[in-house]
């Protein structure tokens, strides 16, 4: 079995992937109990708004038949948007792992206060900083290249 941070490197290496293809850099991994990996990034360029990394992995644990996501762990370099935190709850994952935060599209603090307030009621641990400096860094790189 891979460790949390082998694990994450492999969703660094996702969002290099969309990099090179002129994606917002974030890549994900959606990991199962039995050990297989799932994994993709950012394809919004390509495919639209809805095309992101935590979808897209999502998405393929669907065409692959593992349509039971509750014992499944979501591995991602950026904080998720709301759009992907509902796409989480309603395949109930069963925990995630981000790299770093996103201040300006994180849905993080939202979901917790819904929690609070007794909202969606699967509920899963959320760990955050796995390797954060590097999550944050591609992000960094990617937007300073944009601003030239």
């Amino acid at each position: 079995m891979l460790s949390p941070e082998e694990i994450m490197k492999i969703c660094l290496k996702e969002a290099e992937k969309a990099f090179k293809e002129n994606e917002i850099p974030i890549g994900a991994v959606l990991v199962f109990q039995d050990g297989t990996l799932i994994k993709d990034h950012n394809r919004k360029e390509k495919k639209g708004f809805y095309s992101h990394a935590e979808f897209n992995v999502l998405m393929k644990a669907l065409k692959q038949n593992k349509d039971d996501l509750r014992s499944a762990v979501l591995y991602v370099t950026v904080e998720p948007c709301l759009m992907c935190i509902g796409a989480m709850i309603e395949a109930r994952i069963s925990g995630l792992v981000y790299g770093t935060q996103e201040p300006k599209f994180g849905g993080i603090k939202i979901l917790k206060e819904a929690w609070k307030e007794g909202r969606y009621p699967h509920k899963f641990p959320i760990y955050e900083g796995l390797l954060k400096d590097d999550c944050s860094n591609i992000l960094k790189k990617f937007f300073i290249t944009k601003r030239k």
